[in-house]
């Protein structure tokens, strides 16, 4: 009996210790919210009742997601936008394979900038990254890196969200590494477009020539149009 009662005091110990840490866990990621955001203390009770609700519906603790809306937050969208976009990335954390929060905000971070999305599109976005991993040889997560260091490029090229997930799905069944495929892309949507800082930055040789050997030869070709001749290219809606 005496061992059942020491057995038992421990175990409620360590639910209190780990309550503890949950609370400071939520009560830290609140502050970083704060530190970003002006609203009053009422508004953020009121967020936390949301946010907590909303965590459970997607599968994230509150301290994630609360986190997850101050890195919105921090970039300028409002704490309703913010609140939205965090639980679009919190979904997108679940079907991501393997991707933590934080990977998954970059992710989604990059690829609305990138398209210069709203942020009411996020949960499209993740939607669509989705739909192409349950039909082909990549991942939800690996899409979101790929598009991290190409999208604002296929942007700038003229080259959709949806033909953009296509050109990297057809070249990672290639490739096998996400993060060549979007630093591929990028680099080829540089040439194309003879973005010669781009290229610099990247590590690639550029020269006077390279602005006017764009024009030349590459004006005729633009990454859309890669698209309809690549016959392993997935079809998105």
């Amino acid at each position: 009996m005496k061992k059942f009662f020491l057995r038992f005091k421990r175990e409620v110990i360590q639910i209190v210790r780990q309550g503890l840490q949950y609370v400071k866990e939520i009560d830290t990621a609140l502050t970083e919210l704060k530190k970003v955001t002006n609203e009053t203390d009422a508004a953020y009770k009121q967020f936390l009742q949301t946010a907590s609700q909303a965590a459970s519906v997607v599968g994230s603790t509150v301290a994630d997601f609360v986190n997850a809306t101050a890195d919105f937050a921090r970039l300028g969208y409002s704490i309703a936008e913010a609140s939205d976009l965090a639980k679009a990335a919190s979904v997108y954390k679940n079907v991501g394979d393997g991707i933590d929060i934080e990977e998954a905000n970059n992710s989604l971070i990059s690829t609305l900038q990138g398209y210069q999305l709203f942020a009411s599109e996020a949960a499209s976005v993740v939607d669509k990254f989705n739909e192409v991993s349950n039909n082909f040889a990549i991942t939800s997560g690996g899409i979101g890196e790929a598009l991290q260091r190409s999208a604002a490029s296929f942007n700038a090229a003229n080259t959709d969200l949806s033909k953009s997930i296509a050109l990297v799905t057809a070249t990672n069944e290639v490739i096998q590494n996400p993060e060549s495929v979007g630093t591929l892309w990028k680099t080829l949507s540089a040439r194309i477009r003879g973005a010669s800082t781009e290229l610099s930055e990247l590590g690639e040789e550029t020269d006077e020539y390279t602005e006017t050997t764009s024009i030349k030869y590459f004006t005729p070709i633009t990454l859309t149009s890669l698209v309809g001749r690549i016959s392993r290219i997935p079809q998105i809606n």
